[in-house]
Order: C-alpha cells, then sequence, then structure tokens
C-alpha cells in the first residue's frame, strides 16, 4: 500500500512539531518476536495452551497486558488465574530471553538513532508512552544509548485505562502542555494506533514486516519505514 500524504508535507509537519511521543515495543526497539516467545513458555508451562504470533497481535500487542490476558484465557474457556503471577512469570522469562539474545534479535528500529539526534539538533522534546514496564524501557534504551533523548516514560501503571484507550497520551500532551497539533505520535500496533488517534493525534506508524501489513496504513496518518525519512535533506 502507498501513503496518501507527500513525504516532504510530514517532514515539514515534523520541522514545526514541538513535542513527539513515541510507544516503545516495534516503535523504538524492536522485541515483539521475544514478546511472543515469553508469552508462549508461560500459557504453555501454566494452562498448557499453545500461545501463537497471532493471539498476540489479537490480544495483547499494544495494549496492557493485564487487560489482554483475560481476554486470551477467557477465550480458551479458562477462568481461574493470577494475572500477577502470569505477567512475573512472563517477566521472568522476557529478562532471560534479553540476556540470550540482546546481541542476536533485539534492535532499535532503522534510523531511529540519527532521527532522535535531528530532533534534539532543534530543541524538539521526546516522550515514551507504552503499555511496557517503565524501569524495562529505561533499561532497554539506555542500552542502546538513546535513552539521554527521552525526558519523560509514560507505562502501564501511570493510567488506569490504557491503550488502546488514548489516556497515556492524553496524560503525555498535558504534561508538554502543547495542543495536539504540536504533537506527533509514534506507533505500530494495532491497539497502540487507536490510542493515538483517538487522542486526536498526528500519527506516524512504523512498518514492521510481516506484523502489521495489514492495518498500519489504515490507520496512521503516514507510515515509515526508517525514521531517516523523515529527516529534512540539508
Amino acid at each position: 500500500m502507498q501513503n496518501r500524504l507527500k513525504l516532504e508535507d510530514v517532514q515539514e509537519r515534523v520541522k514545526d512539531s514541538k513535542i513527539f511521543l513515541f510507544d516503545f515495543d516495534g516503535t523504538l526497539v524492536n522485541l515483539d518476536k521475544l514478546n511472543v516467545d515469553s508469552f508462549s513458555m508461560v500459557f504453555k508451562e501454566m494452562f498448557n495452551l499453545d500461545f501463537t504470533r497471532e493471539d498476540f497481535m489479537k490480544y495483547i500487542s499494544g495494549r496492557a497486558s493485564k487487560n489482554g490476558i483475560p481476554l486470551y484465557l477467557n477465550a480458551h474457556g479458562i477462568g481461574e488465574y493470577s494475572t500477577e503471577e502470569i505477567n512475573t512469570m512472563f517477566y521472568k522469562h522476557k529478562n532471560r530471553l534479553i540476556e540470550e539474545r540482546l546481541e542476536e534479535e533485539i534492535y532499535l528500529l532503522p534510523g531511529i538513532t540519527k532521527f532522535l539526534e535531528y530532533l534534539n539538533s532543534f530543541g524538539k522534546r521526546n516522550i515514551v508512552v507504552t503499555s511496557s514496564r517503565k524501569e524495562h524501557v529505561e533499561n532497554m534504551l539506555s542500552h542502546f544509548g538513546i535513552y539521554k533523548y527521552f525526558e519523560k516514560v509514560y507505562d502501564r501503571f501511570s493510567v488506569v485505562r490504557g491503550k488502546p484507550s488514548p489516556d497515556a497520551f492524553l496524560q503525555a500532551i498535558e504534561y508538554s502542555k502543547s495542543t495536539v497539533k504540536e504533537c506527533i505520535a509514534f506507533e505500530d500496533s494495532f491497539f497502540g494506533l487507536q490510542s493515538a488517534k483517538g487522542a486526536g493525534l498526528f500519527t506516524i506508524g512504523v512498518l514492521n514486516d510481516g506484523w502489521n501489513e495489514d492495518f498500519v496504513y489504515q490507520l496512521s496518518d503516514f507510515v515509515i519505514e526508517d525514521y531517516t525519512q523523515l529527516i529534512t535533506p540539508s
């Protein structure tokens, strides 16, 4: 599919905007496969369920797991469980897999470092709005050397209603003391894109091959494959 807007117009909008609101998983750092594998281990161990990538996209990707886990388990006829225990097991597996796969499977999205440097040169402000845990986000961004570009992280515990509710984005906008029109959101997931658009934000979708081609163009104002596309040539 193709974008409806011209790249030059979006580059100009980037230059004119003040606040940039980034999702984390799949938007700054690619952790989708690791997340799927971690949940697969948990659901297999605890319920003998075969959790798939399609299940991850349908029930959990882009939203708080405390909301997605009940939907997935209820769909499989399981009514007795502890979401807190499941999340604890998930992060136990995820942290182990991060140590094992950090150099092979976990990486920054193309062009993000150069784009953050570009924004920094103009004094732009960046905020993370994510369904992941704040400490996890901070650790990963610090590992890749880009945490210094962000002034605040809003995570799943920052609001009562997580994505696809727009509440986290709205809270970030309020914190920035800017208007919606002065902000741009970056998202990759179905529920994340719904959240950003629900807040009235101009939203740039990040294309992840094999993960979001079937909805990212429909739910985004513009779609990129590499963040350097948004840098105006000097």
